[in-house]
């Protein structure tokens, strides 16, 4: 019956996260055709708009109910799900944007598309928020519980009852717990007895363990749970923590564990990300062909001689070479040079960087100093050797001298920008760069990236660490 209610929670919150999306979309139609562009107000315009507000609200139906499946109000906050929401609205706008392009619907305001997700989400948010206070208020009258027993390691045990206790709102309640003391059989015989004997005589809904994966008491518990139709839920050790962030999979007839070892490898999110790359790099592209041609002319015309472009090999997802390209910034036999003046390196590491470099060209100090000698790596984006937002591609010769600790750089795309970039680039040391990148490798997200593209406007016009 509980896990019943528990559907009905979740099932209502999708329906009412859908609604909170159509209204978004009407609210962003009814803002475009009011405000910001009358003119264009018709009776046949708006009648496909609102035409179209019926494959809005299926679509969003679908997609939150695919990232919500499985998905457990009772034991996540609010920014677990409001990150579950953003995710869905991007998807959402990307499928539009597919079913607009495919129809040819070239009557549809791309302005809706700025309106929509933000609309949605302040929505969405508000309503998720009263839900929360909703539901809380009515577990703390002591409603709508869900009983958990608990066993494991002593100190273990004592945390999650703690923590269950300071959270009512939750709707959690311990009803029994069993301390195991490590290398303790009988403890742990006595606790799987007394589990056996609460699930016969008990309501229990949720056994929590909190021993290791591979500890006898722990399958033993886990086979009783399961062939009593009880949920089961495990405390992760160490070893067990290696599941966090993980997916499970049948590969013709074998199960397989696979282990993200960060947020950015999530299939789900690696989708997002290479789709917000591509059209990103694309539009990127169209707006700074203009920019990109002239620097051409420009280079050509300072030295007809020479190559335009500097392409060279650098290391990419998982250490996948690739050609990296730039407009070229130094006369052509910079590498050879390079020996000349590694007694001015200004980095640690194995970074080479010179401040007033004497190989940069006279167009190239003009072009380092803006950034725009980066440009040519919107098309290294859009054919999927690196990433809008990324650590920095890095060349085989550093990627040789790197240590066990800054491997995992190699295990995202590169990218064109990254923390780096807005913390002072040139002006921090080796060290501190790989610890920003290992930080944004951890804790990636959409919003992340859309917050480090919008301060690296400011760091690029300001010159902040440009040599």
């Amino acid at each position: 019956m509980f896990r019943r209610r528990t559907n009905r929670w979740d099932e209502l919150a999708v329906m009412v996260d859908t609604g909170a999306a159509y209204i978004a979309y009407l609210v962003a139609i009814h803002v475009y055709l009011t405000w910001i562009n009358p003119r264009v107000a018709t009776v046949r315009l708006a009648t496909f708009y609102y035409s179209f507000s019926a494959v809005v609200l299926g679509l969003s139906w679908l997609v939150l109910k695919l990232n919500f499946r499985g998905y457990s109000r009772r034991w996540n906050q609010l920014p677990a799900e409001m990150g579950i929401l953003l995710l869905s609205n991007v998807e959402i706008n990307l499928g539009l944007a597919m079913l607009i392009f495919i129809f040819k619907a070239t009557w549809f305001s791309r302005i809706i598309f700025l309106i929509l997700p933000v609309a949605s989400m302040i929505f969405q948010t508000m309503v998720h928020g009263l839900i929360k206070i909703g539901v809380g208020r009515f577990r703390l009258s002591g409603r709508d519980m869900r009983r958990v027993v608990v066993i494991g390691y002593p100190k273990r045990v004592g945390i999650f009852s703690d923590t269950v206790a300071s959270v009512p709102e939750a709707g959690l309640a311990v009803t029994a717990r069993w301390e195991v003391p490590l290398g303790d059989a009988d403890a742990g015989q006595r606790a799987v007895q007394g589990l056996y004997r609460m699930v016969h005589e008990t309501v229990v809904d949720t056994v929590v363990l909190a021993l290791p994966m591979a500890d006898d008491v722990m399958m033993e518990a886990i086979r009783l749970a399961r062939r009593e139709g009880k949920e089961v839920r495990m405390i992760l050790d160490e070893v067990g923590a290696l599941a966090h962030r993980s997916r499970l999979y049948d590969f013709y007839g074998n199960s397989v564990l696979v282990v993200d070892s960060s947020r950015a490898h999530q299939t789900s999110r690696r989708i997002v990300k290479r789709a917000v790359d591509l059209l990103g790099s694309a539009v990127g592209i169209i707006i700074t062909s203009p920019l990109m041609l002239l620097i051409w002319a420009l280079m050509k015309w300072d030295d007809p001689k020479s190559p335009v472009l500097f392409v060279q090999q650098r290391v990419g997802l998982n250490g996948r070479a690739f050609p990296c390209y730039k407009f070229r910034t130094m006369v052509p036999n910079a590498e050879e040079l390079k020996s000349q003046y590694n007694h001015l390196n200004m980095m640690s590491g194995p970074v080479f960087k010179i401040e007033n470099d004497p190989r940069v060209t006279r167009i190239g100090a003009v072009l380092r100093k803006t950034s725009l000698d980066e440009l040519p790596q919107l098309f290294n984006v859009f054919w999927g050797h690196m990433s809008l937002v990324g650590p920095r591609p890095a060349l085989p010769s550093e990627v040789s001298q790197y240590g066990e600790d800054y491997r995992k750089r190699l295990s995202v795309r590169p990218g064109i920008t990254c923390l780096w970039q807005i913390s002072g680039r040139n002006n921090i040391d080796f060290q501190e760069w790989m610890k920003l990148d290992m930080q944004y490798i951890e804790s990636w997200s959409l919003l992340l990236d859309l917050k480090i593209i919008v301060k690296t406007i400011p760091a690029v016009l300001q010159q902040r660490g440009a040599h």
